[in-house]
């Protein structure tokens, strides 16, 4: 569409969907800007190009031959590159001791307080123990400060995301599922309406309607003192696209609970915590006090402080963790040049800790700082590298498959700038200043082929003279000739092939699941193969010859030597929907392992987790080893379940 035909065609924004919203934007559409048009070109053209023919590439070199399965993309690679960096830095991590010295005074009340700074020296620690032994505790200073605590802005995609992982335990596809379904409507006293604004957006402007609307609500409901002193406005980050709203109810006087009848649980918990979050950002601050107080001794110094909260102000209604020290005590009296009684001193003995895993919020909060990518796309990255079979979801946090690893150092290696931050960060601010009319997209787009088709024909020419641009060896010697064996991949999944080959073409199996140790194009696999190796004897049903363990396309199984009989791997526990059939393990590739019925397709039940044995609280369920949350029933009335959850 040129300049010319502009005018023929009209831009219609709605923010929410609400009778007097629709009108509204009816009644004044706006021009097209072809900008924002040259932009979404732009950035479909930069996917395309690196997903559509990178991907090719990634089965011809891993796997000899095209197939669907395996893909790149310009910001689910770096995406992936994060974890998979994560995990090598958890590998590579050797603790650290250290001491910390806390003195404990038997005063009324008792507190109390901490060294300053950590001992990494054993030998430190003895000379320690016998100076202190030796010195007076005495009051250095004591003082008293007011702390503000602030409402943090209204949600937008990335931080709504973030706050349902954290607080509901959704994941950000599953969140975005249910805002969309908010944001489109449901029935409220007979009419549909929409509940909150449009969901993809990183703007945290707020119209002044909807800002007079919740201060009205909030003096009426909590009282004046509760009010801001003036209207809350928040101030976007640079480059944020302001075409919609902050993310927040359409009439803030339908509260959580006056709609949740109409709403699922799922519905009602999002709304609530929308609503709960807007509201806060017009009522006034929090206060807390603090009283802090520094001890000397000899040429030592000990910190103690406790805080106590003053004001709740916007903590009315949008809880926030308590500070460090809440809810200590100090004793009063406590003045400059006072000598406290001789304390009793505990070395506490720790060690560094290795740095955590991402979970999917986490994730999402990575790539919002980096300035990688668009709020309204998270959710599908952290969804598409899981179903590649690139990351799983171990104890709520993201794990890098094998296959993950293996597809990052490909990438790393011939393609570099895929996986860097600052690139696809600077990409995102060139797609920004394209649409802000400061860049042309042809060039942008030139700038970025001419390299990256270079890399495409380097690779693409290795590959007709028969070389091979990339390989991953392992620890695994090759049963029949000793080669080390390789790792290759087929559908998504792996296996080991002789390096040798085609002179020797040796292949063997690997588990899903299997443990391994990950480092520049080499794997340490032997030891979890001989482990994965080790599964429940059972005999052939049909000649009664003791089962191997096998590893498959679809996860482990068992099969006879001498007949040929296969079979699911058992678990030696009933199921407790049927009571007749047996829980035995599966696999699929989304899902990874998983443990259902034996009677499928008459039975139905499954669990995430490998099964233990029968409930002995409820009796109508079974223990079994959740990935998230440990050892649970799958009765979801059991009291222990019950229990857990308060």
């Amino acid at each position: 569409m040129g300049d010319g035909e502009r005018d023929k065609f009209s831009r219609v924004l709605l923010h929410e969907i609400t009778p007097q919203a629709v009108r509204a934007a009816l009644q004044s559409p706006g021009q097209v800007d072809l900008n924002k048009v040259e932009a979404q070109r732009a950035r479909r053209i930069l996917d395309r190009l690196v997903g559509y023919q990178v991907s090719p590439l990634l089965s011809l070199v891993l796997a000899g031959r095209r197939f669907e399965g395996l893909s790149a993309g310009r910001v689910q690679s770096v995406a992936l590159r994060f974890i998979c960096d994560r995990e090598l830095e958890i590998q590579d991590f050797v603790p650290q001791p250290y001491w910390e010295v806390e003195a404990h005074f038997p005063t009324k009340p008792p507190f109390s307080a901490k060294l300053e700074g950590k001992i990494t020296d054993p030998q430190q620690v003895e000379a320690l123990k016998q100076g202190l032994a030796q010195a007076e505790f005495r009051v250095e200073e004591v003082a008293e400060e007011e702390i503000k605590r602030r409402p943090p802005p209204p949600f937008i995609t990335s931080t709504l995301q973030q706050a349902a992982a954290s607080e509901l335990r959704m994941s950000p596809r599953r969140t975005m599922q249910i805002a969309q379904q908010l944001y489109e409507g449901v029935e409220v006293a007979g009419k549909r309406l929409g509940l909150i604004t449009y969901m993809r957006t990183d703007s945290v402007r707020v119209a002044d309607s909807a800002i007079r609307e919740a201060r009205a609500l909030i003096k009426d409901q909590f009282g004046k003192e509760y009010l801001a002193p003036r209207p809350r406005k928040f101030k976007n980050k640079r480059r944020s696209q302001d075409a919609h709203e902050a993310i927040r109810p359409t009439q803030v006087t339908l509260t959580p609970e006056e709609v949740a009848p109409q709403l699922t649980p799922e519905q009602a918990k999002l709304y609530e915590l929308i609503w709960r979050r807007f509201l806060a950002t017009q009522m006034a601050e929090g206060i807390w006090r603090r009283r802090k107080v520094t001890i000397t001794a000899g040429d030592w110094t000990f910190k103690a402080s406790a805080s106590w909260p003053v004001f709740p102000g916007f903590t009315r209604v949008l809880g926030v963790g308590k500070l460090e020290d809440e809810g200590r005590e100090l004793p009063e009296g406590l003045q400059p040049g006072l000598l406290l009684p001789a304390p009793e001193l505990e070395f506490l003995e720790k060690a560094t800790e290795p740095p955590k895993r991402y979970t999917e919020a986490g994730l999402v909060r990575k790539l919002e700082r980096e300035g990688i990518g668009r709020p309204s796309t998270y959710a599908q990255i952290v969804t598409v590298i899981q179903e590649r079979g690139y990351v799983r979801r171990e104890n709520g946090a993201l794990r890098p498959t094998l296959l993950g690893h293996v597809v990052t150092d490909f990438l790393r290696a011939h393609f570099p700038e895929t996986v860097r931050e600052d690139f696809t960060a600077k990409m995102e601010e060139d797609l920004d200043r394209i649409q802000e009319g400061q860049a042309d997209r042809l060039e942008v787009l030139s700038n970025f082929y001419s390299w990256f088709s270079e890399r495409l024909e380097k690779v693409e020419q290795e590959l007709k003279g028969g070389k091979k641009p990339f390989r991953v060896l392992s620890d695994v010697p090759c049963p029949k000739c000793g080669a080390p064996m390789e790792v290759r991949v087929w559908k998504g999944g792996l296996y080991l092939a002789c390096s040798r080959y085609p002179e020797c073409k040796t292949t063997r199996n690997i588990p899903q699941n299997v443990t391994f140790r990950y480092r520049e194009g080499q794997v340490e696999l032997a030891e979890g193969l001989a482990e994965a190796d080790q599964a429940p004897a059972a005999p052939c049903p049909q000649c009664g010859t003791p089962m191997q363990l096998k590893h498959g396309r679809y996860g482990r199984f068992l099969s006879c030597p001498n007949c040929g009989a296969t079979r699911a791997v058992p678990s030696g526990v009933t199921c407790p929907k049927c009571n007749q059939g047996e829980l035995v393990e599966r696999y699929s590739p989304r899902r990874g392992a998983f443990w259902a019925c034996d009677r499928y397709p008459d039975c139905r039940f499954v669990l995430p987790g490998p099964p233990q044995e029968g409930c002995s609280a409820c009796k109508k369920g079974v223990l079994y080893q959740d990935p998230r949350r440990g050892l649970l029933c799958s009765n979801p009335r059991c009291p222990t379940r019950q229990e857990q959850s308060r």
